[in-house]
C-alpha cells in the first residue's frame, strides 16, 4: 500500500505533517520535513486531529423516517411507551435496513467509528432486526466496528424472550439485554436470573437498561452487583441510563459507587436532559467506569430531540456539570473517544480532522468534521470528496 503525507496538520498540540502507511501513523514530524520530490501530500491547512468516537449505547431499528413528521402523544407510563412505540413503527418494518444505513452513515460522518448496538428482540418480531443488523454490521465493517445487544425491550420475562435471546447469541450477537427487572419483568429475581443464565452458558456479556426510580432503581442495581458476583462475570456487565443513582443521597451513590468499582462493573449515560442521570463527576472521583451513548439518533418513539453527534453529547455533559476549566473539558473526551488525545507513531490511523484551535475548542463549539479516517483512509466528513482517496462505493453509502 502506497503512503500518504499529510501537511500542516496539528497533532499533540503541534503544527506537524504525518506519514501515513499500512494503516497506522508511521510518521510524526514537525512543518517542513516531507521530501521536496513528494506528490502523495494532503494539505489539512491547521486543522485539529482528535481520535475517532465511540458509542456505547444506541439503537439502530427504532429511528423514523427523516422526510415524515410522526405524532406521538402523551403516554402515563413505559408500558404504554412500549406499546405506542410498536404501533408508530410498524409501517416501517420493510424500510429498517435504509433507516439503519442512514443512521449509521450518520454516526460516521460526526466521526463514531465503534458501536454498541442494542437490537430489539421478541416474539412477534423474532431475530429479524438482529439479522437486518447483523449483515450492516458486515456491510461496514471496513469502517466501524460494532457489538451487538440482544435487547427484550418488551421485557425478557413478560415477553417470554430468553429462547429468541439465546438464539441470537448463536448468530454472532455478544452481549445479552435486559430491561427494568422490576418495573417491566416485575420480577427482580427472575429477570437477573434468566439474564445471568443465557449470558454466563454463552460466555456473553451483559448490558441492562434501567430506568426504575429511586430506591426501587438502587435495590435492583444491588441485586445486579449480587448476581455479578455470584456467577463471577465481574468486567463483563454493564447498566445502562440508572437514572435512579441521580435521585439518591450522595452517601446511598458513594456506597453503591465503591461496589460497582470493586466488581467492575459499567455505567452508560447519554446525558438526559428530560430525567435525573448519575452523578458523573462522583462516580468518576470513585473510580466508576462510565461512557456515553447518544441513545436517540434522530427523530423516534421516544423523544423528538435526538441527536447522533457525540461530540455534542460531550458538550452537553461538561456544560451541565460546570466542567469550564481546561483540564475537565480534555478529561471529558474519556468518556467517548475510542483512544487517548495523543498520537504516537504506529497508532492506527483512525482520526477526525475539524477546525478547532484545540480539544478543548472543539468540545466547545462543536464544529463540522471535515474529515473522518479509519486505518488511514477517509470514510466521511465535508472534505471527503478532495481526500487522498476514498472507499468503494457501497449501498445506503451518502
Amino acid at each position: 500500500m502506497c503512503g500518504q503525507w499529510l501537511d500542516q496538520v496539528v497533532v499533540n498540540s503541534k503544527l506537524n505533517c504525518m506519514y501515513i502507511e499500512d494503516g497506522k501513523i508511521h510518521r510524526l514530524l514537525p512543518m517542513g520535513s516531507i521530501p521536496a520530490n513528494c506528490t502523495n501530500v494532503w494539505d489539512a491547512q491547521g486543522l485539529l486531529m482528535l481520535p475517532t468516537f465511540t458509542d456505547s449505547h444506541v439503537h439502530l431499528d427504532k429511528g423514523f423516517p427523516q422526510d415524515q413528521w410522526i405524532s406521538r402523544r402523551k403516554v402515563g407510563s413505559i408500558l404504554e411507551q412500549f406499546a405506542l412505540e410498536k404501533a408508530l413503527l410498524a409501517p416501517f418494518s420493510k424500510t429498517l435496513r435504509e433507516q439503519a444505513c442512514q443512521t449509521l452513515n450518520e454516526l460516521l460522518s460526526y466521526g463514531t467509528t465503534h458501536l454498541r448496538v442494542h437490537v430489539d428482540i421478541d416474539p412477534d418480531i423474532g431475530l429479524s432486526h438482529v439479522e437486518t443488523i447483523l449483515s450492516l454490521k458486515e456491510e461496514f465493517k471496513h469502517c466501524m466496528t460494532m457489538e451487538l445487544v440482544a435487547f427484550p425491550q418488551q421485557g425478557l420475562v413478560r415477553s417470554s424472550s430468553a429462547s429468541y435471546v439465546s438464539k441470537a447469541l448463536d448468530l454472532g450477537v455478544s452481549i445479552v439485554g435486559g430491561v427494568d427487572p422490576a418495573g417491566v419483568d416485575r420480577d427482580i429475581e427472575a429477570s437477573l436470573k434468566q439474564i445471568f443464565d443465557i449470558a454466563v452458558s454463552h460466555d456473553a456479556e451483559i448490558d441492562i437498561h434501567l430506568h426504575d426510580p429511586g430506591h426501587l432503581g438502587l435495590f435492583t442495581i444491588e441485586r445486579i452487583l449480587d448476581y455479578t458476583e455470584q456467577t463471577d462475570t465481574q468486567g463483563k456487565v454493564t447498566i445502562s441510563h440508572a437514572y435512579c443513582l441521580g435521585e439518591l443521597q450522595i452517601e446511598e451513590v458513594s456506597k453503591l459507587g465503591r461496589r460497582l468499582v470493586q466488581l467492575d462493573v459499567q455505567l452508560i449515560t447519554s446525558v438526559p436532559m428530560d430525567s435525573a442521570m448519575p452523578p458523573v463527576s462522583l462516580l468518576k472521583e470513585l473510580g466508576v467506569k462510565i461512557r456515553l451513548g447518544t441513545d436517540h439518533t434522530g427523530l423516534d418513539a421516544w423523544t423528538p430531540f435526538g441527536d447522533a453527534d457525540l461530540l455534542n453529547r460531550g458538550r452537553r455533559l461538561a456544560e451541565m456539570n460546570k466542567w469550564h476549566d481546561d483540564e475537565s473539558l480534555r478529561s471529558t473526551y474519556t468518556f467517548f473517544t475510542s483512544a487517548p488525545l495523543t498520537f504516537h507513531e504506529g497508532d492506527e490511523a483512525n482520526f477526525i480532522l475539524l477546525k478547532a484551535l484545540s480539544p478543548e475548542h472543539a468540545l466547545s463549539v462543536v464544529p463540522s468534521r471535515e474529515l473522518v479516517c479509519v486505518k488511514g483512509i477517509p470514510v466521511a466528513g465535508k472534505q471527503l470528496s478532495t481526500a487522498w482517496s476514498s472507499l468503494p462505493a457501497r449501498s445506503g453509502r451518502e
